[in-house]
């Protein structure tokens, strides 16, 4: 994310959306469609938990906001990786992606 976080985090989901799209399979599975919004609304509880985590046992202070950075970045990767394993059922068992010119990539959800 860059220094403008709102404008980072809607372009990368807007791009998620739109390189969704082009897949026949996640366009036919509807809650596929719709997978990246859900990785952006659990992101905005789990960075709330976060904060709420990394701060509640410690004061930050000029010398401990390193640690700190570092526990909610510890933090926020086993919630969200939590968090995003249930909502790999919305994915179809297999889909394909196109990668180039004559290219296919078939992905599975994990």
């Amino acid at each position: 994310m860059g220094a403008d976080l709102f404008g980072s985090l809607a372009e990368s989901t807007c791009a998620a959306l739109v390189v969704g799209a082009t897949s026949v399979e996640l366009v036919k599975t509807q809650d596929a469609i719709y997978f990246p919004l859900m990785i952006t609304a659990v992101g905005i509880i789990v960075s709330f938990l976060t904060q709420f985590f990394a701060t509640a046992f410690t004061r930050v202070k000029m010398n401990t906001v390193e640690s700190t950075i570092k526990w909610q970045l510890i933090i926020s990767t086993v919630l969200m990786t939590g968090a995003i394993i249930p909502l790999l059922k919305f994915l179809p068992e297999t889909f394909k992606l196109p990668a180039g010119k004559d290219e296919v990539i078939t992905c599975n959800p994990w």
